[in-house]
């Protein structure tokens, strides 16, 4: 079976590296970082080109939020999941409003991401 591929959109460079890290470790489902992305902006132009299976994706970045992409990938054809990825707890009723398939609180961990 081949792996999930998932895309890691975070603001801050550590909290992108960290979440790769911990993708890398999941084994089941196997999954792979195809890409990092430090704004929803970047996130949006990269899966003009690529396809993926899941984004992890924070809420709270300079520009457009982590929800403005999430709203934005509800349209395409063939959405990825969304699991949104954030220290601020108060977004999960609207992260759900967007059907994220899960809402992760950092500082995240490798068991909770593989469920």
């Amino acid at each position: 079976m081949n792996p999930l591929r998932v895309l890691v959109v975070d603001d801050e460079a550590l909290a992108r590296s960290r979440l790769s890290q911990l993708v890398r470790e999941c084994t089941d489902p196997r999954c792979e970082v195809v890409g990092e992305c430090a704004s929803a902006r970047q996130a949006a132009d990269w899966l003009r080109e690529h396809q993926v299976d899941a984004v992890l994706l924070d809420i709270q970045m300079p520009g457009a939020p982590g929800t403005a992409l999430a709203a934005e990938l509800q349209r395409v054809d063939k959405p990825p999941a969304v699991v949104f990825v954030t220290a601020h707890g108060e977004h999960a009723l609207a992260a759900f409003d967007l059907d994220a398939t899960d809402y992760l609180t950092k500082p995240v961990k490798r068991e909770r991401l593989a469920a």
